[in-house]
């Protein structure tokens, strides 16, 4: 991602550390706004996992973002507009 000429800066220098699926094809999506906050053990993947042994297939929808701010948001799941 820092190498990406075409972002701004603020999603250059973001500590994106975790990807979580959100969705997979041919499966129900959830209502929530932002990501789901369950079954964080089976949909964040694990460090050392490919994309197939996580289960990641085509049309398979992925988040990447900072596992620190996941756990804040979590704890307090306030949305704001």
């Amino acid at each position: 991602v820092p190498s990406r000429t075409g972002l701004p800066p603020p999603f250059k220098t973001y500590k994106y550390d975790t990807m979580k699926i959100i969705h997979q094809a041919h499966k129900s999506k959830t209502g929530d706004l932002v990501v789901s906050l369950e079954d964080d053990d089976k949909l964040i993947l694990k460090e050392d996992s490919t994309l197939k042994a996580a289960g990641v297939a085509n049309e398979t929808e992925l988040a990447f973002f900072c596992e620190e701010d996941y756990r804040n948001y979590k704890a307090n799941p306030v949305s704001a507009w």
